[in-house]
């Protein structure tokens, strides 16, 4: 059977993943690494980060390991180049990949840098180390728990947009708009929202970069085992996102949304009011449910969260 482009779905991640390992990970981007549980390692590529793939990639392992209710404190990057590359271009690479971990505390450990015919872009992939500080218990949560989302959707993969297709979008869009969401970086890290959360007692964790909110709320079903109730209207969107999937044909629900945390607890308002104190802004978006079906309310229309396809950002970048 021929692999579709985008994330591996569960089921062949099922049959020829997990049954060939000692440990199933059942669906988490990373595993504590040590017996105590106290140390938390986990390992992510950035395919679709283009200029920005340098940060991306420390993002992307802050928000996995967040997922594992780990503080981040090590990264290791693995960088390949495609042939003809400038020495400017790693330069930049490390720079962006130093300027993140400076800022979140990180300490860069080694690593592996290569040019390659085996690429046609630069590609990092990033190893993340963490502590952890509030270990994950899917069996904790069941039926009626709340789900919680910090921050908005598809808000990296406009971030991305706006460095990437910069000129595209300044055509359509004036430039002080396009300028503030060159800007999003601000709220790629999910530390905080994960820590904030963490204050409330128990919670469930699970950062959404990998292919959209969708894509992330399918993955915390299976996670948890559950059937998902999910408001569509609830879903937070910025204003930027919408005006750039209009234009540019994207669904910005299937569009990296680094930077958002979705959040399971049994005690919403005192997670929501962590949330806030700590200035992350959150909603509640639905709730766990009985069974298996994962559904989306959209006032009196109902449908089914669909299998997770390649991120929205393949089509354009």
């Amino acid at each position: 059977m021929k692999l579709r482009t985008g994330k591996i779905g569960r089921t062949v991640l099922d049959r020829s993943v997990y049954k060939r390992i000692e440990s199933p990970l059942r669906g988490e981007d990373g595993i504590p690494a040590d017996p105590e549980g106290r140390v938390a390692v986990t390992a992510d590529p950035v395919t679709l980060g283009g200029s920005r793939a340098g940060e991306l990639s420390v993002y992307a392992a802050i928000g996995d390991l967040a997922s594992l209710g780990a503080r981040p404190t090590r990264f290791m990057p693995v960088i390949l180049l495609p042939e003809d590359s400038e020495e400017s271009l790693l330069r930049e690479i490390m720079d962006q990949i130093q300027r993140v971990c400076r800022t979140e505390g990180i300490r860069i450990s080694g690593g592996h840098t290569e040019v390659t015919r085996a690429v046609s872009q630069p590609l990092v992939i990033g190893t993340g180390i963490g502590t952890v500080f509030a270990p994950r218990r899917p069996d904790l949560f069941g039926p009626g728990d709340s789900v919680l989302m910090t921050k908005w959707a598809g808000l990296e993969g406009t971030y991305i947009l706006s460095m990437d297709r910069e000129k595209v979008l300044k055509d359509r869009f004036p430039v002080a708009m396009v300028e503030r969401t060159r800007k999003y970086y601000e709220w790629l890290s999910v530390t905080r929202d994960a820590a904030a959360a963490a204050m409330s007692g128990d919670c469930l964790m699970h950062d959404c970069s990998d292919g959209g909110i969708f894509a992330a709320l399918w993955s915390l079903a299976d996670i948890t085992g559950t059937g998902l109730s999910i408001d569509l209207a609830r879903i937070p969107l910025r204003q930027e996102t919408i005006e750039y999937s209009e234009y540019l044909g994207l669904h910005p629900y299937r569009m990296a949304s680094g930077g958002s945390l979705l959040v399971v607890t049994s005690h919403p308002e005192a997670a929501l009011a962590c949330l806030r104190e700590a200035g992350i802004p959150a909603v509640r978006i639905g709730q766990l449910t009985e069974g298996k079906a994962r559904v989306l309310v959209n006032g009196d229309d109902t449908s089914c969260l669909d299998l997770p396809g390649p991120d929205a950002l393949t089509g354009v970048l």
